[in-house]
């Protein structure tokens, strides 16, 4: 034993003073051994290594902000007991991130079960192509770490995430909103994420101010002037840098009657404050077929960001699933590398009437369905699945049934009876329909059920 135990501390010596990076991680993901080539290539010291868990992202928390250590966890492949030549990364001190081939070696064996990963960094940047499915999933996560370094990284937005001309658009419009005081109207369809990005641009200044958030779907004249002019006399007793905000969401659905006392109210010219706006539709174009009050348009319409639907930027689609498949690393339990070709073929093909908030459902339900650690096919839920079969499998022209309408005709007419047995009640409804309530909430939306 105690010649064990010499023969252990002797590779210790010898992996602290390896002229190349060297770390180890237990079975958990935990980093318990790093040397000072280690600490100099990650520009991090020891004691801010040692004892973090790594995930496999690339490396940004939900906000946007870099967390660097998780770009030294390996694939989930390489804890499976075979050794292998991985990608890591670290980002150097002007805060670009550096990439490396690696040696990732298994500790332990089959008879004591995985206790860990030896990782020694080489100083080449390309590692040999992984084979199979797990060479489409080490593309993503190469590519999306790439695409989140220009524009997560700055915004913090998921809905921003995409390489297609016409999301590079609105990161920029968004960039725009974010360092000026004026009226913002942002144009989507429902599950596109309005309200989010409307609510990042109000936070990302520096000195943000209060925000209220009014349901104009809900809201009558009376009710709006109302709130609006307590929230204002509550501002009044702060002591603020920037003007206070309103969120008008849905404000296509404005009633006549509240357009009237809205557009009173910001023609007032000691009214200081901003506003930030959701619609489905252009204002400006509504009130062109007199379905909206013009002078109010186009004071809401200052800068106007379109939120182009999932279908119009498909090829956004992988990317973006394999930042929800990370996102669910994030939360530390089970470890997923990304999809099979397969299942992104399903994925593309499918047409997203609900947009980015159905892809993250979607891949949150394949990554807790799935034994990993690349999704394929049979893991996706069978909505996703059976449009794909209908795909393959059309129906002859003289009978022909449009699946994705067909289902949704069926589950509006469930949600229709759902809240008419519960008397309206929307948490019971979901309830009997199997859904939680936000999606429930969403599906109500998108039908346009009241």
């Amino acid at each position: 034993m105690t010649r064990t135990r010499a023969h252990i501390a002797g590779l210790s010596r010898l992996l602290a003073s390896a002229p190349q990076p060297v770390y180890a991680l237990d079975a958990e993901r935990t980093i318990v051994f790093a040397n000072a080539a280690c600490e100099a290539w990650t520009t991090r010291a020891a004691d801010t290594l040692l004892g973090r868990r790594c995930d496999y992202q690339t490396g940004y928390r939900s906000d946007g902000a870099a967390d660097p250590v998780h770009g030294l966890c390996p694939p989930p492949e390489a804890f499976l007991g075979r050794p292998s030549i991985i990608e890591v990364t670290a980002r150097d001190a002007a805060g670009q991130w550096q990439t490396r081939a690696a040696d990732c070696l298994p500790l332990g064996d089959d008879t004591t079960g995985g206790a860990g990963v030896l990782v020694i960094v080489r100083p080449s940047a390309v590692a040999p192509p992984p084979a199979g499915a797990e060479l489409a999933a080490a593309e993503l996560h190469r590519r999306l770490r790439t695409v989140l370094q220009t524009s997560f990284e700055r915004l913090g937005l998921p809905q921003v995430v995409g390489a297609s001309p016409a999301i590079a658009r609105v990161r920029q419009q968004v960039q725009v909103a974010g360092v000026v005081d004026a009226r913002v109207l942002v144009v989507g369809p429902p599950g596109s994420g309005r309200e989010t990005i409307a609510r990042a641009i109000h936070y990302r200044r520096t000195a943000p101010s209060p925000l209220a958030p009014l349901a104009c779907n809900l809201l009558d004249a009376e009710l709006l002037e109302s709130t609006i002019t307590s929230f204002v006399a509550g501002c009044a007793e702060l002591q603020i840098e920037r003007p206070a905000a309103l969120l008008l969401l849905e404000v296509d659905q404005l009633s006549p009657d509240a357009q009237h006392t809205l557009a009173g109210i910001l023609s007032i010219g000691e009214f200081n404050v901003r506003t930030l706006a959701t619609a489905r539709q252009s204002l400006v174009e509504l009130a062109a077929k007199d379905r909206f009050r013009q002078d109010l348009a186009f004071a809401l319409s200052t800068l106007v960001v379109h939120v182009p639907p999932l279908s119009q930027r498909i090829l956004d689609v992988p990317l973006l699933a394999q930042f929800f498949l990370e996102r669910f690393n994030a939360a530390g339990g089970k470890q997923l590398s990304g999809f099979s070709a397969d299942a992104l073929d399903q994925l593309v093909a499918y047409p997203w009437p609900e947009n980015a908030d159905e892809l993250a459902d979607f891949v949150q339900q394949a990554c807790q369905g799935t034994a990993g650690p690349v999704i394929q096919p049979a893991d996706l839920p069978d909505k996703l699945r059976a449009t794909a079969s209908a795909d393959n499998h059309p129906p002859h022209s003289d009978d022909m049934i449009v699946l994705p309408e067909f289902l949704a005709e069926i589950e509006k007419e469930l949600l229709q009876r759902a809240l008419r047995k519960t008397k309206g009640n929307k948490a019971k409804a979901a309830r009997l329909v199997g859904l939680a309530r936000p999606r429930f909430l969403r599906r109500l939306e998108y039908f346009g059920i009241e």
